[in-house]
């Protein structure tokens, strides 16, 4: 039990710290999007390829999915809450999509994609 307690916070802090070094020009991507109330999708493009995908909130809840290409893969796909978001190999792109925001209220989660051990970071704002 100690031991799946330390793991998950060494893996907590592992991801933090990765995400906390995202490159100062971003690879291009933008480094906010946002959505109106009623959600939609919309494509944002680098000038590199991201091998690893994540969509977390820090809204005190450090939650987070992610996905890895493997060689065998050619897309990566995560949802989280109200946020999905696909990338695919060798493209240069993430297609976004907000589900709509029925909550009343502003919402913001965060899209991270690896470039070269280096996190691209995307913050995605849904208005209310």
């Amino acid at each position: 039990d100690i031991m799946k307690r330390l793991f998950f916070i060494a893996a907590m802090l592992l991801t933090v710290f990765s995400f906390a070094s995202c490159n100062k020009d971003n690879f291009g991507y933008e480094k906010q999007i946002e959505f109106t109330a009623e959600g939609g999708t919309k494509t944002v493009t680098g000038t590199e390829s991201i091998y690893e995908l994540s969509i977390a909130n820090y809204n005190g809840r450090e939650e987070w999915d992610d996905d890895e290409l493997d060689d065998n893969e050619s897309v990566m796909t995560v949802h989280f809450d109200w946020l999905s978001a696909v990338a695919t190999r060798h493209t240069k792109t993430i297609v976004i999509t907000a589900e709509p925001n029925k909550t009343g209220k502003r919402r913001v989660l965060y899209i991270y994609g690896e470039v070269r051990d280096r996190s691209s970071c995307i913050k995605v704002i849904q208005d209310k």
